[in-house]
């Protein structure tokens, strides 16, 4: 057997062991006198069936497993197969190998894509928001510039722009726009004097023996130093005068109203473009939630959504999985559109990884796996993720997420508690899987933090106790009569108090199945 180096991982990545092994059982109990072998490119063994009546020793045959065209590992079929039965079994399983390594390279490579677009928006939005509401650093001071040495002659000089988030005493964090010959590279220090201190003399000599003199009036605007423009003349007789001053001052205060109203106005397009864009991202985030309850057989279930902000990191989905529902209800640990933007791509991700009939745990490993990609960005997400069956049976995982409530119809209370880390702390990370049994007439209720932290106008917060009460008051209606309850219940309690977190809550019912079913 060759190997492929650092491609030997790739067959673990790709098809985890418990998969790998569920793909193998059914084969083995065709070829109930064989033995059958997965392994890694580096030779290590990655999964087993043993036939009942196999024994040693056997020559056996190997098939590659390849994706695209590097090789991943092998399936050993030990003996070699003897009919034509085996023979087309052998090659089945093969094929099946074959597509299921090829759709999880496909996922991997949609969801990479999907990440590496995350970053990339990321960054873009980080960007804009330090530059939203700046002038151009050029234009502006060049035009200022120019007025100055129309008005008043001079050999050089410069506008200096204080940054407007340092303020006016920060002296070094400043803009320079310099022309001709100036004092800006001699003279530096006493030019960021004259800014943070505008009282300062306003015509100086600039160099030795008074053969360069420099001209400074500062920007002012609202009592603010916003700058200031000066102008440099040499030679023993070329003094500014102080009708030169009074030009100068006079278009340094112009220009000061002007870069004052300027940014006031840039402010307000770009909160005005903010808000758009927020509310836009809120239409497509909306859009992103479940448009249609699905009606799994023998549940009822509703859910509900509300964002703090323009966007959330909340969201919670439903996912129809033939005869069963995917439920998943998750919070990213932040605000406003990175959390947004982490939110979609974990929707997106766990979305991909729930297909093909994976168990919970599988499910939230490989989305864990691929979100832990971006850990770099400090983001991560808790999340509920359960399986609804059509006998009561709830398969989940609770990935570091405030434990679920189960109400039984006598008034019991259970909690749904964790089963794993955060996603996204950890690649590496196991989830463990748990099943509770509900009986008719029992109450799922999955939330987020965002509900039972609701604050009214005193600080007071809703609390876990007044989500039951609540619940328990109403455990007899079905899952939407409950929602709606919980709604009007946190919206008297809040009383119209600002809303300083996203709230996210999901109820499912399991009824009574109906006779003969």
């Amino acid at each position: 057997m060759s190997a492929i180096g650092t491609e030997g991982a790739s067959l673990r990545r790709l098809l985890p062991a418990r998969a790998a092994s569920e793909l193998l059982a059914p084969f083995g109990r065709i070829l109930v006198g064989g033995r059958l072998r997965l392994r890694r490119a580096d030779g290590a063994l990655h999964a087993e069936e043993i036939g009942e009546s196999w024994r040693e020793p056997h020559v056996a045959r190997t098939w590659p497993l390849t994706v695209d065209t590097a090789e991943v590992g092998l399936l050993e079929v030990d003996p070699v197969p003897q009919t034509g039965a085996e023979e087309a079994a052998v090659e089945a399983l093969h094929g099946a190998l074959q597509r299921a390594l090829a759709a999880a390279q496909a996922q991997r490579a949609m969801a990479g894509e999907t990440l590496e677009r995350y970053r990339e928006i990321h960054l873009l939005y980080r960007v804009g928001d330090a530059l939203a509401g700046t002038l151009d650093p050029v234009a502006v001071p060049r035009r200022v510039l120019a007025e100055a040495r129309g008005v008043i002659d001079g050999d050089g000089g410069g506008v200096w722009l204080a940054d407007e988030e340092a303020g006016e005493a920060a002296g070094a964090r400043t803009r320079v726009v310099v022309e001709g010959r100036s004092a800006v590279d001699g003279d530096a220090a006493r030019l960021r004097a004259r800014l943070a201190d505008p009282e300062l003399p306003a015509i100086v000599a600039a160099g030795p023996g008074a053969r360069e003199h420099l001209l400074w009036a500062p920007m002012m605007a609202r009592e603010a130093c916003l700058g200031g423009v000066w102008l440099t003349r040499a030679g023993d007789d070329a003094v500014f005068t102080a009708g030169d001053l009074k030009l100068l001052t006079a278009l340094a205060t112009q220009a000061a109203a002007f870069l004052d109203n300027a940014r006031l106005h840039q402010r307000a397009l770009a909160q005005e473009r903010l808000e758009q864009e927020l509310r836009l991202a809120y239409e497509v985030q909306a859009r992103l939630l479940p448009r249609e309850t699905p009606a799994p057989e023998n549940w009822s279930v509703a859910g509900f959504w509300r964002p703090a902000r323009e966007v959330s990191g909340d969201f919670y989905d439903l996912l129809p999985l033939g005869d069963a529902l995917g439920v998943v209800v998750a919070d990213v640990a932040d605000k406003g559109m990175p959390a947004a933007l982490f939110m979609a791509v974990a929707r997106s991700l766990l979305r991909a990884a729930a297909t093909g009939g994976r168990s919970p745990a599988q499910t939230v490993a490989d989305t864990n796996r691929l979100a832990a990609l971006d850990a770099s960005d400090g983001m991560f997400v808790t999340l509920w993720y359960g399986v609804l069956r059509p006998d009561g049976e709830v398969r989940y995982v609770n990935a570091g997420h405030n434990p679920p409530i189960v109400l039984r119809a006598d008034g019991r209370v259970e909690r749904l508690t964790r089963t794993g880390i955060l996603v996204g702390w950890d690649a590496d990370a196991a989830f463990g899987e748990a099943a509770v049994a509900l009986a008719p007439g029992d109450l799922l209720v999955a939330f987020t933090d965002g509900v039972t932290e609701a604050r009214d106008p005193e600080g007071n917060e809703f609390g876990e106790g007044r989500l039951l009460e609540v619940v328990t008051a109403h455990r007899h209606a079905d899952a939407q009569a409950v929602l709606d309850a919980v709604r009007s219940a946190l919206d008297a309690f809040v009383a119209g108090a600002p809303t300083h977190d996203d709230c996210t809550l999901v109820v499912a019912r399991f009824r009574t199945p109906p006779r003969g079913g």
